[in-house]
């Protein structure tokens, strides 16, 4: 990538587009599955003759048929599956089925025709199992928000002109766990600096100011991509951390005006315990192990 010493940090934002649009773009591409809650109202199953229509249910089953279907449908039933094959046609039919664990009796009003043009797969799902998806869409959407939201926020203090600075009365200073260079970067070519951390969401954020000690232009990625003289952060940063962003991709040799920039690192825990790191008396900085 080229050096860009102005790149903004809040580039994560156009990543996190670029991820959802490619991904939806993928989705459109693939069959449609019908989903259905039950709400002991019967289903509507609309069936294509000669055509398998494999219906899903929240455990394992077993199933009942009327007399006037047995020999007009194929029926399996197989690890809370069933699939439904139609070899003639027949008007809406109900088929009884119940699950094995807690003896849910779930109705089916089955149609076999030729005309209907259906999605291969059906998912029955308890109002439960749907409030609970619902929810873990929700705090997933709500992790992915605050990690950008700190990053932003962080990348303002330290880059943006002070007419332009923001407060968020959700997003506090805290004191950072450490004043001394702490052992983040693999390979000795970057000393790395605590120099301010916020909390915000049941997250943490450290702004860390990487500068490059060595002769050498550093090119900072997070792939290796065969590039010359550069630093394979996703490998290369020890700790556990949810994001890593820098604000420029490049550090210019020691001592030229472009050999440092700010990394932010977004953690669950606090710095020090998201990099595995003890602090002894004399405030040093030692490395709890070498992971």
């Amino acid at each position: 990538m080229p050096y860009q010493r102005n790149k903004p940090a809040s580039i994560i934002v156009a990543v996190l587009v670029m991820l959802i649009v490619a991904r939806s773009a993928f989705a459109d591409q693939l069959p449609a599955v019908e989903r259905v809650v039950w709400d002991k109202r019967p289903i509507a199953v609309h069936i294509q003759r000669n055509q398998e229509r494999i219906i899903h249910f929240p455990d394992d089953v077993r199933y009942w048929l009327p007399d006037s279907l047995k020999r007009k449908v194929s029926v399996v039933a197989a690890n809370g599956v069933l699939y439904i094959r139609a070899t003639e046609s027949f008007p809406a039919t109900r088929i009884r089925v119940q699950g094995l664990i807690d003896q849910t009796i779930y109705l089916l009003d089955v149609t076999a025709n030729y005309s209907e043009s259906v999605s291969d797969e059906l998912v029955v799902m308890k109002p439960e199992a749907v409030t609970n998806r619902a929810k873990d869409q929700t705090d997933t959407r709500k992790t992915e928000d605050w990690r950008v939201r700190l990053t932003r926020y962080a990348a303002q203090q330290f880059y943006a002109p002070e007419r332009l600075l923001r407060g968020d009365s959700q997003i506090k200073r805290i004191p950072i766990d450490t004043h001394q260079s702490v052992s983040l970067v693999r390979g000795q070519r970057v000393k790395a600096h605590p120099i301010a951390a916020w909390q915000g969401g049941g997250f943490t954020i450290t702004a860390i100011k990487l500068r490059n000690i060595t002769e050498q232009n550093l090119h900072l990625v997070f792939d290796d991509g065969n590039k010359h003289n550069a630093i394979d952060l996703a490998y290369a940063l020890r700790g556990s951390w949810l994001t890593a962003v820098t604000q420029h991709d490049f550090l210019g040799a020691s001592g030229k005006e472009t050999d440092t920039t700010t990394l932010y690192l977004v953690s669950d825990r606090p710095f020090i315990e998201s990099l595995g790191v003890v602090l002894h008396p004399n405030d040093q900085v030692k490395e709890a192990s070498d992971g």
